[in-house]
């Protein structure tokens, strides 16, 4: 059954669901997703600190310019000033020290003048300037992180900054990848001729570690249906999603389809309308899920970041899991072709998106050096010089 790129996405993202949910300590947390809100048990900061170097006073002291204030103590950062600064006072606070009762504003050090156990301010200050008064930043009770946030090291870090040091997160899912065919070498044999190295796990191995999934390499399916079966079926105990490359096209040997239906899998399609890679078998049987892929290493690529990134990530508890596309202007005509949608790999030149090349889907080269994938529709046929065009990048190009 042949569906839309669109139609395929929501019977996928229909048809997936999260995998429960554990707790983990801060070490353990980048990369993982909330599966709860979480409140802050403190305020921060959780008393009214100083923001720079310098001195503390009451406004009301500058009654007149220039006004000599005295000194009456000194604050370190992590000290509590257990006194009161009265009018016609101030107190030298250091950066994130508590500031004492009274105080109401802080100058620099390096703004006033010091003459003995004096400090000469000759300038006018407002009430507030350069204290951080308590829960100005985040309030006692307020939630600052959402079920359904990916947590990366800025957020961690919030975390650490509110003495939050265990958090509920989604469980993490497990992905069986299996290659299929008796011409498929890994990366370690003898080179055969007319054989094909095993480059689909080691693409698949990285993209599912990069959405928090762990993929586990379950190795080389021969092509014999019965041998294909018995694999398959000891590898659904262990493991929440099975992918597969290759075999899902209408070859003498292509198995997995009636392998997969034969183990009672629910097939819910078996190709969509992208280019490449227009063979995908998608089943579901309970709560296990199964993502038959196309074998050209650019198909299986192009494939898994449009359809199973999202699922994974669904899955792992990610409230935002569909791709993310950016608006460009096509530098040049791009060619694409009416009636399917074609991924076409572009490199990005300033504001604008070219052509990365050879298009072929048996080649791989072109696809990994291009900057992304430009997304022509199905009615559109070719986009030209001066058109928009949506991009997938492959990657934050800033490296943050």
């Amino acid at each position: 059954m042949k569906v839309k790129r669109e139609e395929a996405l929501n019977i996928i993202l229909n048809n997936v669901h999260s995998c429960g949910w554990e707790y983990v300590k801060l070490d353990n947390a980048y990369g993982r997703v909330l599966a709860e809100d979480v409140v802050s048990p403190v305020d921060v900061p959780d008393v009214n600190k100083s923001a720079v170097d310098g001195y503390g006073f009451r406004v009301s002291s500058l009654k007149k310019l220039p006004a000599k204030l005295k000194v009456v103590g000194e604050v370190q950062a992590g000290d509590v000033g257990k006194f009161e600064v009265k009018e016609g006072e101030a107190v030298f606070v250091m950066t994130g020290g508590a500031v004492p009762d009274g105080v109401d504003v802080v100058v620099r050090v390096e703004d006033v003048k010091r003459e003995g156990d004096e400090v000469v301010v000759d300038f006018p200050v407002e009430r507030g300037e350069l204290v951080n008064f308590v829960g100005s930043e985040i309030k006692k009770g307020e939630v600052v992180l959402t079920s359904g946030e990916r947590l990366d090291y800025r957020k961690v870090g919030l975390l650490a900054n509110i003495g939050v040091y265990k958090v509920r997160v989604f469980r993490k899912p497990v992905i069986g990848v299996a290659t299929t065919g008796n011409e498929v070498l890994e990366a370690y044999e003898p080179h055969r001729t007319s054989c094909v190295r095993n480059v689909n796990y080691y693409v698949l191995q990285g993209l599912l570690s990069k959405v928090g999934a762990v993929p586990i390499n379950l190795g080389n399916l021969e092509d014999d249906l019965d041998l294909t079966i018995g694999k398959l079926e000891e590898t659904f105990n262990h493991i929440d999603v099975l992918v597969t490359t290759g075999g899902v096209s209408k070859g003498k040997y292509d198995f997995i389809k009636r392998a997969i239906e034969l183990l009672g899998f629910d097939v819910k399609f078996t190709s969509t309308n992208i280019r490449p890679g227009r063979p995908l078998v998608f089943a579901v049987k309970g709560e296990k899920v199964f993502f038959g892929l196309p074998g050209y290493p650019s198909a299986t690529l192009v494939n898994a970041v449009e359809f199973l990134l999202p699922a994974v990530r669904k899955m792992a508890g990610e409230k935002h899991c569909e791709n993310v596309y950016y608006d460009f202007e096509a530098g040049e005509r791009i060619r694409g072709k009416k009636g399917r949608v074609d991924f076409v790999r572009i490199n990005i030149r300033g504001s604008k998106v070219y052509s990365a090349g050879n298009q072929q889907t048996a080649n791989f080269y072109t696809i990994v050096n291009c900057d992304g994938l430009a997304v022509i529709d199905e009615d559109r046929g070719y986009v030209e010089e001066g058109e928009r065009i949506n991009v997938l990048l492959f990657c934050n190009r800033s490296g943050l």
